[in-house]
Order: C-alpha cells, then structure tokens, then sequence
C-alpha cells in the first residue's frame, strides 16, 4: 500500500452523455481510511462520478488514480495501454450495485469466491476460507450454499458487500446500496457499513440516507448540476453549510423525514 498517495484521486472530471453534461469538472480526493458520501438530489451525477472511478462509464476528460494506477481518458475513450490500467484499477475497487448484481446461477459462497479465484488466481482452499469468514462478517454463513432468489433484498446486498470485501480492495464504492430495498432490510446493510467504517475501510458512498451520511462520513460532498457545491466534514455540511443550495436540499430532506 502507498501511504503518500490518495487511495482514490479524480481530478477535472467531465462526462457528458450525448449533448448533456452530467459532470462539469469535478475533483476528489479519497485518502486511506476516509468515508465520504456523495448527496444530492437526483441527476447531480452522484452515481455517473462513482461509476467513473472504475471505468464503467468512461468521462470525456479529466483524470483518475487508484493508489498509483493512473488513466487519462481522452474524449471518452480509452487507449489499449487505458485498458489495461482500467482493469488493475477495477481490481483494486470493490464496487456494490444497488441492485445486489449477484450470480442468480451461482451460490451465494460460489459468488464471493468468483473474483478472487478467477480473476485474482488465488488458491482455492484459500479463497474459500476468507469467504467463509467474510459471509461471517455480513452475517451470512449459514446460507452459503443458499440461492440469490431464496434471499431478501438486505442478504443479497449483504452478499454483494462480502463479494466486494472478497477482492482485497483497496476502496469500497457503494451505490445506494439501499435505495432497492424495504425499509425493514435498511438498517441491516446499513450496520454492515457502519462496522467496515469502524474498521478504518475506505469507502465511497452514494447515498440518500442523510442520518448515515451525517454519523457515520468522515466527509460530505454535496452535488448540485455536476459540480461539488460543498464539500467539509458532516458537521460543517449538516450543521452550517455555505451553499444555499445544499441547506434547501437538506431542509426539504429532513421536513420530509
């Protein structure tokens, strides 16, 4: 591990989607051990930024490293040599969907020992025990050999946490890990999030959970049209923001809450 540089570093980041931009220049930095949740209303970009960090959307400019994996797109494509940086960088970066995007033909042990046997090539028996251990984290190690479709919502999305853990990553990007599920399933995925935090994991989180957001970050990033409208510590963010646009937001959240 590289202690003198960010775990995660984007820089002058632009993504348009036809004639549309989504992100108008944006820049962060995530060192080892932060939590930072990226908020705001719908279509700010929140999730097109984290998905850029791995390169499953590709920005039009801009640059991002993972430690010292570094990649330059240029006009939304990437070069041959980009290719195979993009893929080192998804190895380093555990990624969880919001819709849990586990294998329906796979257990869910067989799902989290994928990734690290066969793109890692690490040893079986190996892999096996971590993710055994990992299911343990999660709560999870008694359904090992159970089916995606034979769990709830929060187990599959808890699954998908010890997949992602599975990699070694060096950062954890989530994307409303809980926007798909009944609000009975929140608080277990949430825990979950709330112990890897505690165990000094760096993590990236999109989210719509604004008391998550304000206990448990150690930064807040408000978006607002592709652009960070606020960016500090959540007591400065929830508690006395400059960005007119972020206090309303927050506001309109909390009426509603």
């Amino acid at each position: 591990m590289t202690n003198n540089l960010p775990a995660v570093s984007v820089k002058g980041l632009h993504k348009s989607f036809g004639s549309h931009e989504v992100l108008k220049g944006i820049d962060l930095a995530a060192h080892d051990g932060d939590v930072i949740s990226l908020i705001g209303a719908s279509g700010s970009g929140k999730s097109t930024l984290l998905r850029c960090i791995p390169m499953l959307e590709i920005p039009n400019s801009g640059s991002i490293s993972v430690g010292e994996a570094h990649i330059t797109p240029r006009d939304g494509k990437l070069s041959r040599a980009d290719e195979r940086t993009a893929r080192a960088i998804r190895r380093d970066l555990g990624f969880v969907f919001q819709n849990f995007n586990l294998w329906p033909h796979r257990t869910v042990l067989q799902n989290v020992v994928e990734a690290p046997m066969i793109v890692q090539r690490r040893n079986k028996a190996e892999c096996r025990d971590e993710a055994m251990a990992l299911l343990e984290k999660v709560g999870l190690s008694d359904k090992a050999d159970a089916w995606p479709n034979q769990l709830s919502g929060g187990q599959q999305q808890r699954v998908a946490i010890a997949r992602a853990l599975a990699q070694k990553p060096r950062a954890l990007l989530f994307d409303e890990p809980t926007s798909a599920l009944d609000p009975e399933l929140v608080g277990e995925v949430l825990k979950v999030m709330r112990d890897l935090a505690d165990e000094g994991r760096t993590m990236i989180i999109v989210t719509h959970e604004m008391g998550f957001a304000r206990e448990v970050s150690s930064r807040t990033i408000f978006l607002h049209q592709g652009l960070v409208e606020e960016d500090g510590t959540p007591e400065q963010v929830f508690g006395n923001a400059h960005s007119e646009r972020c206090r309303a937001f927050l506001s309109g959240y909390f009426d509603r809450a």
